[in-house]
């Protein structure tokens, strides 16, 4: 195992720290912790780029560390009523919709060639960026009206659109790999 997977590694095994800090109301905590978990995603990836440290198990790491940081701070955040329901049922419908898509596909034995496409990363760092004004207003509640009123709701919408325009995308590659839709 190289460097920049131990830092995925480290990534997923964040991911429970920063749930119960959420659980707990160790808002401005979790925070941090998720501001460190969102940077070791681009450290990662950086290093495996510079430093020709792309594996096979990074390519599979990375995406599951990064869905389970975001599936389940969403999860957590909706729980606490910080999220709107609406916006955790597209997330979470799309991803599963995803991994659907690919054990179908291992199923009925297509090739199926797994990467991040551009409006996945848009949508990955939107959610991720989503994530942490969300954190950031329950760790400083006092003085967040334009950010809770205005910001946040916003931000909403744009995540469900970027959610859509990603899950469309990969439908539509995964109905040209199947042989559904002509390419």
């Amino acid at each position: 195992m190289n460097f920049a997977n131990i830092i995925t590694v480290g990534r997923l095994l964040f991911t429970p720290i920063i749930i119960w800090l959420i659980f707990s109301s160790y808002y401005s905590l979790g925070l941090i912790f998720f501001v460190l978990s969102g940077l070791s995603d681009a450290l990662d990836g950086f290093i495996a780029k510079q430093f020709n440290q792309s594996t096979i198990l990074g390519s599979y790491l990375d995406p599951i560390a990064d869905k389970t940081l975001i599936v389940s701070s969403i999860l957590a955040l909706g729980y606490m009523g910080a999220i709107p329901s609406w916006l955790i049922i597209l997330i979470v419908s799309r991803d599963l919709a995803i991994l659907g898509a690919v054990i179908i596909s291992w199923l009925v034995e297509r090739s199926l060639k797994i990467e991040p496409i551009i409006s996945s990363k848009i949508n990955t760092f939107l959610q991720i960026f989503y994530i942490g004004l969300i954190l950031f207003s329950l760790s400083y509640q006092q003085g967040m009206i334009y950010l809770d009123m205005f910001i946040l709701p916003a931000f909403s919408i744009l995540i469900a659109s970027s959610t859509l325009l990603s899950w469309f995308s990969y439908l539509i590659l995964w109905l040209r790999s199947m042989g559904i839709v002509n390419k």
